[in-house]
C-alpha cells in the first residue's frame, strides 16, 4: 500500500505591541535562525486534512499571543543589527550547520555564495529577512506480512555448586582450611551470589500470528528533482518577490532532505501564498500521485 502525505510549514515574524520585531520564545517552534517562528502543521493524507492541520496550528499560535502582539508573514523585512546579534546568540550552531548540509538546490545554486546582510559605509547595519512557505512531501510503499510463529517458554535449570567445589576452585588444600571456619569471607559471598544456571526453551505446542512490516520510500533523487522543478514552474515566479528583494533562500530550486522525504522551500510565506494554499497543496498531492504511477 502506498501512502502519500503533504505537510505545510510557514515562517513568521513576531511583532510586539510597539510594532517592533522580537524573538519568539524558545518554547515555540522556531527556525534554525530563531528570529523566525514557524507554524508547523501536521501532515495530512488529503488536501483538506493538510490545510485543516496547518490552520489549526496557526490559530493555536494566534490565540496564545500576548495582548497587542501579532505575527507577520513578509517577503522581505530589514532587521536591525542589535536584534540580529541577539538572535545569533540563541542559534544552536551544531543543529543549524547539520540542517544546512541537507539543503540542496536542483540548479546547483550554492547558498554560501549569498548574503542577506545590509552594509552601509563598510559597516553592517543589519540583515534582510524573509518568511518562507515550506511544503513537506512524503511517500512510502508500505506492506504487511503475517505469519504463524511457534511459541516457546523459558526453562531455567539451576546448577548447584557445593562447598567442596568452591574449595577446589580456589586451589585450597584440606590442611589449609580452618576447622571452625572452612570458608573465607569472599568464598562465602561467592557461594551466596553465584547461582550458575542453564537457560533452555520449551515449545508450548501452539503458535501466534505475527506481523512483519516493510517500508520503502519512493522519493528518490530523480523524483525529488522532478517535483521541485514542477513546483517552481507552477508557483515560484507567480509568488516570489522581485529579484532585487529576494533573500538567499527565496531562490528557485531549493529543498531540504528529511528522514521521511523532503521539503520544498523556495516559496515565500505571504498573504498571496496563504490564499493559494488549497491550490499549492493540491498540486503537491497531484505530483505525488504522478510519481506513484511508476
Amino acid at each position: 500500500m502506498i501512502t502519500s502525505k503533504v505537510g505545510l510549514e510557514a515562517e513568521f515574524l513576531l511583532i510586539n505591541d510597539k510594532g517592533e520585531k522580537i524573538i519568539p520564545p524558545s518554547s515555540w517552534d522556531r527556525d534554525g535562525f530563531p528570529l523566525l517562528g514557524e507554524i508547523r502543521g501536521k501532515e495530512g493524507k488529503t488536501v483538506t486534512e493538510t490545510i485543516i492541520q496547518f490552520k489549526a496550528k496557526e490559530m493555536e499560535i494566534v490565540e496564545n499571543l500576548r495582548k497587542g502582539h501579532t505575527i507577520l508573514m513578509a517577503d522581505v523585512e530589514q532587521v536591525k543589527l542589535a536584534l540580529y546579534k541577539k538572535a545569533n546568540k540563541e542559534i544552536n550552531w551544531e543543529d543549524k550547520n547539520a540542517q544546512e548540509e541537507e539543503i540542496k538546490n536542483i540548479y546547483g545554486t550554492d547558498i554560501s555564495e549569498f548574503s542577506d546582510q545590509v552594509v552601509k559605509g563598510n559597516k553592517i547595519q543589519g540583515i534582510r529577512i524573509s518568511c518562507g512557505l515550506h511544503v513537506h512531501f512524503s511517500c512510502e510503499d508500505f506492506k504487511k506480512y503475517t505469519y504463524d510463529k511457534e511459541v516457546y517458554r523459558q526453562v531455567i535449570l539451576p546448577i548447584g555448586l557445593g562447598e567442596a567445589g568452591l574449595i577446589a576452585d580456589k586451589g585450597y588444600k584440606a590442611d589449609d582450611i580452618p576447622a571452625k571456619d572452612p570458608f573465607t569471607l569472599s568464598q562465602r559471598l561467592a557461594k551466596e551470589l553465584l547461582s550458575p544456571s542453564i537457560f533452555l526453551y520449551a515449545r508450548e505446542g501452539y503458535t501466534k500470528e505475527k506481523t512483519l512490516t516493510a517500508r520503502a520510500g519512493k522519493l528518490n533523487k530523480p523524483a525529488i528533482e522532478y517535483i521541485v522543478k514542477e513546483m517552481d514552474d507552477a508557483f515560484f515566479e507567480r509568488f516570489a518577490p522581485e529579484k532585487k528583494d529576494r533573500t538567499k533562500y527565496r531562490q528557485p530550486g531549493f529543498f531540504e532532505l528529511k528522514p521521511y522525504g523532503f521539503e520544498y522551500r523556495s516559496l515565500p510565506a505571504n498573504s498571496k501564498t496563504m490564499e493559494a494554499l488549497p491550490e499549492i497543496t493540491k498540486k503537491a498531492f497531484d505530483l505525488l500521485k504522478e510519481i506513484n504511477k511508476y
